[in-house]
């Protein structure tokens, strides 16, 4: 198993160094440095690994690229769907409807394929009434409560989801780190793990970020 790394990061403009400073030396903000620890999430050896390329035509012309949606707008918004293994992050104000236009993204996918609709803010019970509310009809939607990032880690590593919905990044967490969720640490590491889970098993996810009072995505700005 890898060692874990300490840096400190900015939460004003994402800058990173390795010890810390009571002022960014980037812009200048006073007392914004935070400690961030990068978990090592591979016992690997990087070297015993190999590349294996393939063809840039081949890859167009044989691989189905996308989740495409039976919503036009959406499709027309992502670029024609959802693409395989991306990570697609939604912002907005709290209480402007991001759980609510999730849960009919998640309607739109086809009904042959797995939706996992991870909410870490409110309960099943709750989902299920809004979902109830919005005549949600496809029965390969699953829903679970957690706050756990090693949760949905391991839920997007098995490949059983086609599509992942992580409502919202900044209320999950992993145990390897002794801080809040929400903090920075948690929020960078929380979201590298998930992209790599992804691209590795080619499951789209979709991550909710708040947005703050000032109009900005609430973390670091490296989200």
């Amino acid at each position: 198993m890898g060692k874990d790394r300490l840096t400190f990061v900015c939460s004003n403009c994402g800058a990173q160094t390795s010890s810390w400073a009571g002022k960014c030396s980037a812009c200048d903000s006073w007392n914004s440095m935070e400690e961030v620890v990068q978990v090592s999430s591979s016992s690997k050896n990087v070297n015993s690994s190999v590349f294996k390329p393939e063809n840039i035509q081949t890859s167009i012309k044989e691989k189905e690229n996308r989740i495409e949606l039976s919503s036009k707008q959406i499709n027309s918004l992502l670029g024609g769907g959802v693409v395989k293994g991306s990570v697609v992050l939604l912002s907005g104000e709290p209480g402007i409807g991001k759980s609510t236009l999730l849960l009919q993204v998640a309607e739109y996918v086809n009904p042959n394929l797995n939706v996992l609709y991870v909410s870490g803010e409110e309960s099943i019970e709750q989902v299920a009434l809004r979902a109830k509310r919005l005549k949600i009809s496809n029965e390969n939607i699953h829903l679970v409560n957690s706050n756990s990032t090693d949760q949905i880690v391991n839920a997007i590593e098995s490949g059983k989801f086609n599509l992942v919905i992580v409502d919202s990044i900044q209320t999950i967490s992993l145990e390897a780190i002794n801080s809040a969720a929400g903090n920075v640490s948690q929020i960078t590491n929380s979201t590298n793990l998930i992209i790599r889970a992804a691209k590795g098993s080619l499951t789209s996810v979709i991550l909710v970020g708040h947005v703050t009072k000032e109009g900005y995505i609430a973390g670091p700005k490296i989200l």
